[in-house]
């Protein structure tokens, strides 16, 4: 069981929207949304079911050009693929869940097949680096994932191998042109987790905010 207080988890940045990946599965994710007043998610779509919850403040969520009036308590539930957007008139935060948001493993790729793979290209670009780092996070030793990305992600190969100093292995499964399969494996654990082994909690997710 996995317990979450929302109320807790609410923070506000001023310059920037402040997303929280807190469930990250191969059918479903999980974000909670901090947006100041004024600050907006442009129009986007994604390839699974969305429900978004109001837990506080007052927002405009679009479908499309249709505009719904989210207070705390509101809850709208959009089929996938649809556009919509977001735009917080007092200081927000949203509860976002996709679900079935990953294909199977495609039936030609068989190197795929048996790995747990996570699809990126469905979501916002903004988005991707955060969901790979916590997956990465939450890896045991010589745990690994396969992402699928629709460019080659080198900045965040670089971004990864900086702040996860020697922990990580790079594999690519496919290499373009139109979808570039990168397998993860971790080959480290950092000083912190390595204390954490003794005590049973390494194989516990560290979050990544």
């Amino acid at each position: 069981m996995q317990k979450l207080d929302l109320n807790n988890l609410v923070e506000f940045k001023h310059r920037k929207i402040n997303p929280k990946i807190l469930i990250t599965d191969p059918g479903q994710r999980m974000v909670l949304l901090c947006l100041r007043a004024g600050q907006q998610i442009p129009q986007h779509s994604n390839a699974g079911t969305v429900t978004v919850q109001c837990i506080t403040g007052h927002a405009t969520f679009y479908d499309g050009d249709e505009p719904c009036e989210m207070f705390a308590g509101t809850l709208v539930r959009l089929e996938a693929n649809r556009p919509h957007r977001v735009e917080a008139h007092k200081d927000a935060a949203l509860l976002v869940t996709v679900t079935k948001l990953l294909p199977p493993a495609a039936p030609d790729n068989p190197a795929l097949a048996a790995q747990r793979v996570f699809d990126l290209r469905p979501l916002p670009r903004q988005e991707r680096h955060a969901l790979v780092f916590t997956a990465f996070d939450g890896l045991a030793l010589n745990g690994s994932f396969v992402f699928i990305n629709d460019h080659d992600p080198q900045p965040l190969r670089m971004q990864i191998e900086r702040m996860r100093a020697d922990q990580m292995k790079w594999e690519y499964v496919e290499r373009g042109p139109e979808a570039f399969s990168i397998r993860v494996t971790r080959v480290a654990l950092p000083a912190n987790r390595i204390g954490a082994v003794s005590n049973g909690t390494a194989n516990q997710p560290v979050m990544i905010n």
